[in-house]
């Protein structure tokens, strides 16, 4: 174009600009061309420019490109905003926003992603929150990343009143990712029925839809479904991807079908050209372990193109020391204890397996060298109680007679669990035990991750105080 004499338009500079997001190479000559032809000053070409630096973590560029001359247009400040969301700035963005004298829906849904992108889920919602309190629309990137940080948060009710939202909006209907978004908060919030509910009334189901389902039902030890639903999905030529063979592979570990797990592990290379990786590998010695398959397992382990990492060693050494496999769980506990010395789990497990046998002399050997390196047996649920506080029986009895049956957190492994309060007004999670009848049937907590996923298994005697942690959701919205 340039040897015939023609001059490129802004239009075309915009096109040459989206082509440098997958090739870096070429962007400082287009941006040398910007600057000669006058063009780099055009609200539009900068930000694209701001952009398409970020996009390749460039952000020493992208200051540079905004500090030699500053602009208080928005559409310049807003992708400032979304560059330093997207290389993890999150003071950054917010400083850029603050400073704006006017802001769109895109730019908070900018500073949101900042947030999000960051982990810092509660501040996300409260980004979030405020948004909503100035009567700004809220765009469909500014609900997927408030989905993801109430899934991450199990945050159920404002997952909840985002989804109102999303009704209102008519937005749902036309957008996979959004209604992804949705089915995987309420799997990651406990409610997998409300995921299924979700996914059966999506208009168009795109690949990561049917993963984020596989997933959810695989996470929550329903594997029998995920695989129905994975092989309906080959069914309608859906190809899965990584995530969904791990999702599958999972779901066989759980349901203890090792040969459909030999067959999907095998599908993945035949059939879907995905060359299995770390974590594949891990699950199918997962699968082999559980079902006293060790010797497939330590072969499948010293056939791997690849070290294996602590997930795999630790599956194998579970497995190992369950079916007692000495020879093995020595070796695999010795590569563990190289990796992580710290750790107490490996040196645990073959102490017990030592036990088992009536070993002494090398339980005592084991034990001696956890006091001379300073790993207390057990270190993290002492950790864990030390940190949460206590409450009497009579708080316990009081909370679970007067709790709303309705207010129900969530279902899965860890049976139902109600949200309820204290005495003082503060919220826990309520969790039905069935249990001797000299304990309490009942147990307060709040689940180690904000998911109200994994809770304390406490069986404490009515005497005892048990312990318990705040679900702060209600601080949330």
């Amino acid at each position: 174009m340039l040897p015939s004499g023609a001059l490129p338009n802004k239009f075309t500079f915009t096109f040459l600009l989206k082509a440098c997001v997958h090739g870096f190479s070429s962007l400082s000559r287009v941006h040398t061309h910007l600057i000669l032809l006058g063009l780099h000053r055009d609200p539009f070409l900068r930000s694209s420019l701001i952009s398409t630096y970020a996009h390749h973590h460039q952000i020493s560029v992208v200051n540079q490109l905004f500090c030699q001359e500053p602009c208080n247009d928005t559409v310049v400040r807003t992708a400032l905003v979304s560059a330093y969301a997207r290389c993890g700035m999150p003071e950054a963005a917010r400083k850029v926003f603050d400073e704006m004298p006017q802001r769109n829906s895109v730019t908070w849904a900018a500073l949101l992603s900042a947030y999000s992108r960051c982990m810092r889920d509660a501040e996300a919602l409260t980004v979030f929150r405020r948004m909503l309190i100035e009567a700004v629309e809220p765009t469909e990137a500014a609900l997927i990343s408030t989905l993801s940080s109430s899934a991450r948060l199990g945050a159920l009710m404002h997952g909840q009143r985002t989804h109102l939202l999303i009704v209102l909006s008519g937005l749902s209907a036309r957008s996979p990712a959004l209604e992804t978004a949705l089915l995987d908060m309420y799997a990651k919030c406990g409610r997998v029925d409300d995921a299924l509910k979700v996914f059966h009334r999506m208009p168009q189901r795109d690949q990561p839809a049917w993963a984020a389902m596989i997933s959810a039902l695989a996470a929550h030890g329903r594997g029998a479904e995920a695989l129905d639903l994975f092989d309906e999905m080959l069914e309608l030529s859906f190809k899965p991807d990584k995530v969904t063979c791990i999702a599958v592979l999972h779901a066989c570990s759980h349901a203890g079908l090792v040969e459909k797990a030999r067959e999907y592990f095998n599908m993945m290379v035949r059939m879907f050209g995905i060359t299995p990786g770390l974590e594949h590998y891990g699950c199918m010695v997962d699968v082999l372990g559980r079902a006293g398959l060790v010797e497939e397992a330590w072969n499948m382990i010293h056939s791997m193109p690849f070290e294996p990492d602590e997930y795999v060693l630790k599956s194998l050494l579970c497995a190992c020391c369950n079916h007692m496999y000495l020879d093995y769980a020595e070796w695999t506990a010795d590569k563990l204890m190289v990796m992580n010395a710290g750790e107490a789990s490996s040196y645990v497990l073959l102490s017990n397996a030592y036990a088992s046998l009536g070993r002494w002399d090398d339980v005592h050997r084991l034990r001696k060298l956890m006091r001379v390196l300073g790993i207390p047996k057990a270190s993290e649920l002492l950790e864990i109680l030390a940190k949460v506080e206590n409450f009497s029986y009579a708080e316990v009895r009081a909370t679970t007679e007067e709790f709303n049956p309705d207010e129900n957190l969530g279902e899965g492994g860890f049976e139902s669990v109600f949200k309820g309060k204290i005495s003082d007004g503060r919220i826990v999670a309520v969790k039905q035990l069935t249990m001797h009848s000299r304990f309490s049937p009942w147990l307060l907590c709040t689940a180690l991750d904000a998911s109200a996923c994994t809770f304390l298994h406490c069986s404490t005697p009515l005497s005892q105080p048990c312990p318990h942690m705040i679900n702060r959701e209600e601080q949330i919205w």
